[in-house]
């Protein structure tokens, strides 16, 4: 066995639109932003280039926070870390949340201050911001390296590749091609055209077409090997990615892709096995932690919103299931795939919800629950289902959680200043102050839960409204969706123990 050098692998982490996607568009040439449904990024990808002679390999991780469990794999198989941060913006919630990934997962980090090629915007508060939360860059007298750059136009993306080469040579990163294989899985999934599909990258070994393989509990067989671009493969080395086509069935994210041919199932001891036993007997019992719990024995019994839950890969449902709340929902069910008419009726016996992410659902399966009585509900935006979710079980929580309505006003008239959108409003009842936590509702739905950026009257900007008044509001998304006629709801919560 010889060690020799492979590609350093990239992991670009950041708050939700600072442009970690865009600066993969960048280097890989390609227009992802355009065909991501809300500009979020659904799916992990891996993706390999060549600057100055040297092979790098990024992998991309999602922005929201929804994504926690992804992040932290992505961090595992790692070498250097990309923290993206936005010159405009600075340090936000998800960037605090990626610092922490970084730190726990203890590996190089390099700072990319994004997005200088707007007006007016100073990198010095983005790195003030990191050196509060620990990430001190050499500016500052630290020791991270903070890059420039303009994702969007190419402006520093040099510079960054190069640091990333300095470091990745620093670190002297090997690995042994003709060692056993040791592969990560970054994503998997279900089609009903080409059957199961796997990307791995490669941290040890080789992979190669019509290798046995297995990951888990789950087997298969090299079928197909892909590169990123559709390029048909025979062999992937360390530090490549590829997708399999071969896998009986979705291996989990994150785990570890092996050749079943070799001798991996070395003899262990009988407590050893006894362990493994009993966690294999509490899977099996436990279903995941969620289903096949009895709750009829249960004094008291709170009501729970039974989901069915479907994805159309491994990673995303993970990062779905990590929402759910114990206290006010049952998972029924969960799994990567179309829903079935299996689905259906487990729903009718249930009186489950079906959710489906990102999957179509047939034509048969919506008649089947049309007629049962069946709700699905499908999104292709991650942060819009794990709100609408968030909305339902906060109405179960009702003992512990009660909403006090302290104000309402009407959308009347929306107009824009300096690009920005105003909703003129007006109070209907009570009073709406700026740090009110607030409902946008249209008709008796509540489609967001908006921040205020900023309240108005006429050109003096206030902090509250009484009945009446009339006033301008802006929130801090701007991409958020109001209409005339939308209500603008105050309120605060009451904890009662």
């Amino acid at each position: 066995m010889a060690l020799k050098p492979r590609p350093a692998i990239i992991t670009i982490m950041g708050h939700v639109d600072h442009g970690k996607t865009t600066l993969l568009d960048y280097l890989r040439k390609s227009n992802v932003v355009a065909g991501e449904a809300g500009g979020i990024t659904q799916h992990i990808g891996a993706y390999s280039i060549k600057h100055n002679g040297k092979d790098i390999t990024f992998i991309d991780t999602p922005g929201h926070a929804a994504f926690n469990k992804m992040r932290e794999r992505g961090a595992k198989v790692t070498d250097i870390v990309i923290l993206v941060v936005a010159a405009n913006d600075g340090v936000k919630p998800q960037t605090i949340e990626s610092i922490r990934h970084i730190k726990n997962s203890n590996v190089p980090v390099v700072v990319a201050i994004n997005k200088i090629d707007l007006i007016d915007v100073n990198p010095d508060i983005a790195k003030a911001g990191l050196a509060e939360h620990g990430l001190v860059v050499t500016d500052y007298g630290g020791d991270i390296e903070a890059v420039e750059i303009s994702a969007l136009k190419g402006k520093g993306i040099d510079k960054l590749l190069e640091t990333i080469n300095l470091i990745a040579d620093l670190q002297e990163i090997t690995a042994d091609p003709d060692a056993p294989l040791e592969a990560i899985v970054i994503e998997s999934s279900k089609d009903s055209k080409k059957g199961v599909a796997a990307t791995v990258i490669v941290k040890n070994g080789t992979l190669s077409l019509r290798q046995d393989i297995f990951s888990d509990n789950v087997d298969g067989r090299v079928k197909k090997l892909s590169s990123a671009t559709g390029e048909d493969l025979n062999n992937v080395t360390p530090g490549f990615a590829a997708e399999i086509i071969g896998f009986k069935d979705a291996p989990s994210v994150g785990s570890t892709v092996k050749d079943s041919s070799k001798t991996y199932h070395e003899v262990v001891s009988d407590d050893a096995e006894g362990a493994d036993a009993d966690d294999e007997a509490t899977n099996k019992n436990a279903d995941d932690g969620w289903g096949d719990i009895d709750f009829s024995g249960m004094i008291d019994q709170k009501p729970k919103l039974n989901l069915i839950i479907k994805a159309d890969v491994e990673g995303t449902l993970e990062a779905i299931l990590q929402t759910i709340d114990l206290e006010s929902t049952r998972l029924i069910s969960s799994g990567v795939g179309s829903i079935t008419e299996s689905d259906v009726e487990s729903a009718v016996t249930s009186k489950a919800l079906i959710i489906s992410f990102h999957t179509k659902v047939s034509k048969k399966v919506l008649i089947l629950a049309k007629n049962a009585g069946v709700k699905i509900k499908s999104y292709d935006v991650i942060y819009k289902l794990i709100e609408d979710l968030q909305k339902q079980m906060l109405k179960l929580i009702e003992p512990t959680i009660d909403e006090v309505v302290l104000g309402e006003a009407e959308i009347i008239q929306i107009f824009e200043m300096n690009g920005e959108k105003i909703a003129g409003s007006k109070v209907k009842t009570g009073e709406i102050k700026k740090t009110d936590l607030f409902h946008l509702k249209r008709g008796d739905e509540i489609i967001s839960d908006p921040t205020v950026k900023n309240m108005m009257h006429g050109k003096e900007d206030i902090t509250q409204a009484k009945v009446k008044t009339e006033f301008g509001i802006t929130f801090k998304n701007k991409k958020l969706d109001f209409q005339v006629g939308d209500v603008i709801v105050a309120y605060k919560v009451e904890d009662e123990e």
